[in-house]
């Protein structure tokens, strides 16, 4: 029996064709397991009540035991944005020669759409690695993930999307210290009240996220540099070191006790306006630790052309395509739902410390 190339299943087996390829605030801090790819279209998370400080208490020998109170948790249920990049395939373009083959052409049309399948999976799934991207850091950065959402034209007037993950009237991750310079004492210190604020309610604080100006400030100070020439206390090391996609690591610091790896990220995308945005803007800092977070996905549901109904898929990437005869046109839709999701509330701390 002929394999259909362009059915759902198919397709989804050969899904090494289409699998995310490796981003660093997604991958580093929103990691994605089986558990949160869900079979519905809405994804749930449960927030533990915050850990008490109290001491366990001492007892009588007769006394056996005393009850203590357990913690709770609140469910919070999110409903994660569509993302549905599309390329369409016309008869003309099986026709004509394309990139990196000899002039005059030496494919055959099915080569041809064989070829062009391959290249618009490969620049769908690019799209939404960033759109993730975009999620992540956002949400690193706000503790929230605002967007606008289309019908039509991407890039025209869409509804906006306002995802929060706290319910106080402004976003309390984040930390107002005074501005930073190079010349400034209060860098360290500041990075240690950060720290300090996760630290404190149990959670890690390993990693500090900088924008390229802070990167530049913060080698350039005299105090820091005058720390790190200082091997004896070992406050710290600057030895820069390129990771995966536009992030580098510093280096090490210790700020009042906590070792905190500092890392550079200057990746950019082209916004929906066109204009090159930095997903870590100017004179941003945030502080966190990897696996803050989990990217999760709710399932998407779409009829099938070949068997004309309804399938539900969950996944990280659900190919669709559709075709229309009489026009000579195939459609090939790569949607995802996902959504970056803290895994317990406030494990990341933002400031803003270059005007």
């Amino acid at each position: 029996m002929a394999i259909n190339l362009y059915d759902t299943r198919t397709m989804l087996e050969a899904k090494e064709v289409f699998a995310p390829q490796s981003s660093c605030l997604r991958d580093r801090y929103f990691p994605t397991s089986d558990a949160d790819i869900f079979a519905t279209k809405k994804v749930n998370i449960d927030y533990k009540d915050e850990q008490n400080n109290k001491l366990a208490p001492l007892i009588l020998p007769e006394a056996g035991g005393i009850p203590v109170d357990r913690r709770g948790y609140e469910t919070h249920e999110f409903e994660p944005p569509m993302v549905a990049p599309e390329r369409v395939l016309t008869s003309q373009h099986l026709e004509e020669r394309q990139a990196g083959e000899i002039y005059g052409g030496n494919l055959s049309p099915l080569q041809r759409e064989a070829n062009i399948l391959s290249d618009d999976l490969a620049d769908l799934t690019r799209m939404i690695d960033l759109r993730e991207e975009h999620m992540a850091a956002q949400t690193l950065l706000n503790n929230a993930y605002t967007a606008k959402r289309y019908a039509d034209k991407y890039g025209s007037q869409g509804e906006d999307l306002n995802i929060k993950y706290y319910t106080e009237g402004s976003n309390p991750a984040t930390y107002t210290g005074s501005g930073w310079t190079s010349s400034s004492t209060n860098i360290l210190p500041d990075l240690a009240a950060m720290a300090d604020r996760l630290t404190s309610r149990g959670l890690p604080a390993t990693d500090v996220i900088v924008a390229g100006d802070v990167a530049d400030v913060m080698q350039g100070n005299s105090e820091i540099q005058e720390l790190l020439d200082n091997r004896r206390y070992e406050l710290g090391g600057i030895q820069p070191e390129e990771l995966t996609n536009g992030a580098v690591l510093l280096g090490r610091l210790n700020a009042k006790g906590h070792i905190l790896n500092i890392f550079v990220y200057s990746r950019t995308y082209t916004a929906e306006d066109g204009s090159t945005k930095a997903f870590i803007p100017s004179g941003s800092v945030v502080v966190t630790a990897p696996a803050c977070g989990r990217m999760a996905y709710g399932s998407i549901t779409q009829i099938e052309e070949y068997a004309q109904d309804f399938v539900t898929y969950p996944g990280r990437r659900v190919p669709h395509v559709t075709t229309d005869s009489h026009a000579n046109t195939r459609v090939l839709t790569l949607q995802a739902k996902p959504l970056a999701i803290p895994n317990v509330k406030n494990p990341f701390i933002y400031s803003k410390v270059l005007s």
